[in-house]
């Protein structure tokens, strides 16, 4: 995970009606997020070739106030996996915005790194 100071003005056509940009300490924030998902499974069924895949996702933070709490979210700009099917399902079916790029990923023991490109 990495975090990037940014400009609120730069999210404001992404912020959900009724929400309002969270900030830390005055700050506003992009986060650039990776991770694998292992041993997926829809409905309790593993898909073939769609079981252990990368994810990398730019995200930024949300608030909206009710009368008797603050509720925190996260929005998503961009979201990339490597399987269209995969990309194709969220967007159909959770209006997410994913997208399907190329991605891998490097490991060793004390060292993770992801990749990702239009093509490689």
């Amino acid at each position: 995970m990495a975090n990037y100071e940014i400009e609120p003005s730069l999210l404001a056509e992404f912020v959900p009606r009724e929400t309002k940009l969270d900030s830390h300490e005055g700050k506003y924030y992009v986060s650039l997020v990776a991770f694998k998902f292992l041993n997926t499974k829809v409905l309790r069924l593993p898909v073939p070739f769609h079981t252990n895949f990368e994810e990398i996702n730019l995200r930024f933070y949300v608030r909206r106030e009710t009368k008797n709490e603050i509720r925190r979210g996260v929005v998503f700009i961009k979201e990339i996996v490597p399987r269209r099917a995969i990309a194709i399902v969220a967007r159909t079916f959770y209006g997410e915005p994913y997208e399907t790029w190329k991605t891998r990923h490097e490991q060793s023991e004390n060292k993770i790194a992801y990749f990702w490109s239009k093509t490689f």
